[in-house]
């Protein structure tokens, strides 16, 4: 899905702030709310690309990228991000609300350079670099019209820190900052990530914001934020739109 340590966001997306000490950041959720066999959905927003696909009736792929970088005050991190999956969708009784499930894997790797100043002494630099891999399920349900799209999903992300390397930090700032590779690199980290999005605009080309929340499920403490946001724009290539009816 998904690893900034420290500015590091997420194994899966890793976004970049620059304060605190963060390992994991929530992405985009992928909530498409495809239609119909055929119907391509493209998403851009805060450096996040995703796409999805019906090649069948009930049957969706998805794929996501990200891509963020950081530079300031002598501190710079850049990470990416890769990931793809598959599921099915339908309708419910009640028209135009529909359902949708998918599951998926991603890899992620971020790197940061910092500079160290300490008790007054002369700075130092420093620098770590991750990789991981997240997999994930997620149901979403949506109400879809030519003129706005309201959705909410819950993802249930496993994350695999494959390495964490270091350089220059002291053994106690990496037991500080949580930069223990063994504490990292061990345990699969859950999260419950629910998410809303709303878009708006007309047929093909709509706004949309995207908040997303994560939720640490047990296991020994780690940095992570709590939510993201999502702002962009939603383009959707599609045939149902000629016999729309409420």
């Amino acid at each position: 899905m998904t690893l900034r340590l420290r500015h590091l966001a997420a194994l899966v997306p890793l976004v970049f702030s620059g304060c605190a000490t963060t390992l994991y950041r929530p992405n985009q959720l992928p909530t498409p709310l495809l239609r119909e066999a055929g119907e391509l959905k493209a998403t851009v927003g805060s450096n996040n690309l995703q796409l999805a696909y019906a090649p069948a009736p009930h049957v969706g792929l998805i794929a996501n990228g990200y891509y963020g970088s950081y530079d300031q005050n002598g501190r710079s991190a850049n990470g990416w991000l890769a990931e793809a999956g598959a599921g099915s969708f339908g309708p419910l009784p009640i028209p135009n609300l529909g359902w949708e499930a998918y599951g998926g894997v991603g890899y992620g790797r971020v790197t940061l350079n910092d500079t160290l100043d300490t008790n007054g002494a002369t700075p130092r630099p420093v620098h770590y670099d991750a990789n991981a891999v997240r997999g994930f399920i997620q149901p979403n349900l949506g109400y879809v019209t030519p003129y706005f799209e309201v959705g909410a999903g819950a993802r249930l992300s496993g994350v695999k820190y494959l390495a964490l390397n270091t350089r220059g930090y002291s053994a106690a700032e990496l037991q500080d900052q949580r930069l223990v590779s063994s504490d990292v690199t061990s345990p699969v980290w859950l999260f419950l990530e629910p998410g809303v999005t709303v878009k708006a605009g007309y047929k093909w080309v709509k706004a949309f914001y995207h908040h997303v929340w994560s939720v640490k499920l047990g296991g020994k403490d780690l940095p992570y934020d709590g939510d993201a946001d999502v702002l962009g724009v939603s383009v959707d290539l599609a045939h149902w739109y000629d016999h729309f009816s409420w």
